[in-house]
């Protein structure tokens, strides 16, 4: 079996550039900075390991934070927190008539012609927003994002001793399932037929645990994050016994 029977097609590239990477850092000794990588591409990352003599440590500028930047180096070095070249950055703005939400904030860094792979968290609480960034284009952010969603902002550099890290609000459900299939559970968690759930699977809009799952009849359990596009991210918190009726009990967690 090869290595790369291991992801998804759609992978592929980033393994192959993730291996180079790894590679490149191990052939000249040195240490290598990535952008910022989902949970899913982090795991491949460290995964690859095996094939180099390389570490792969990561920070996204706070614990826990779901987006990070890797810096790969030999093992008798170790990463300093400059080494991942990262800015807190605040965007700020008169929201009293109109509250920014994360899907504003991503779309008009987007719309600005920056790649998702140059920032990280969206952190936004009841006084504003702050963004986590590369360094190295925070000059450009900076010049050229004047408007969130018809609401002109700001964005300015903050001190780290600044960042708010708001707490993850996640609303508990409770369901019963006639299986673990995939499509059975997002169509309990969303209210949506079995015809209705599979649209976003075949489009590629689902993903469970950060990976693109296609699959209606892929079995999902506890711990597993599922996010569908246009309908948000809910993770399974509990999976039971069945009922008298033979359906599967579950509890999810719905992140608002």
């Amino acid at each position: 079996m090869s290595m790369y029977d291991h992801y998804r097609k759609e992978e592929l590239p980033f393994v192959e550039r993730a291996l180079e990477m790894l590679k490149q850092a191990e052939r000249k000794q040195t240490l290598r900075l990535t952008d910022f990588m989902d949970p899913r591409q982090l795991a491949i990352m460290q995964s690859l390991t095996s094939q180099a003599d390389v570490k792969v440590t990561a920070s996204g500028g706070y614990e826990g934070a779901e987006r990070v930047r890797a810096v790969i180096h030999p093992p008798y070095m170790a990463a300093e927190e400059e080494d991942y070249q990262l800015t807190l950055a605040e965007i700020s703005g008169d929201q009293r008539f109109l509250k920014l939400t994360h899907k504003d904030v991503l779309g008009a860094l987007l719309h600005i012609g920056l790649k998702r792979e140059k920032f990280g968290d969206i952190l936004l609480d009841e006084r504003g927003c702050q963004v986590i960034v590369a360094r190295e284009v925070f000059s450009f952010i900076q010049l050229q994002l004047t408007q969130v969603h018809r609401l002109p902002v700001e964005c300015t550099e903050i001190p780290w001793t600044s960042l708010r890290i708001p707490e993850k609000r996640r609303v508990e459900k409770h369901v019963t399932l006639p299986s673990l299939r995939l499509d059975a559970v997002i169509g309990e968690v969303h209210h949506l037929s079995r015809t209705k759930a599979l649209v976003p699977i075949r489009a590629g809009k689902v993903k469970v645990n950060w990976k693109v799952t296609e699959d209606p009849s892929h079995h999902v359990g506890t711990g597993d994050v599922i996010s569908v596009g246009g309908f948000g991210r809910f993770e399974i918190i509990e999976t039971g016994g069945p009922t008298k009726s033979g359906r599967t009990r579950m509890i999810v967690g719905i992140y608002a």
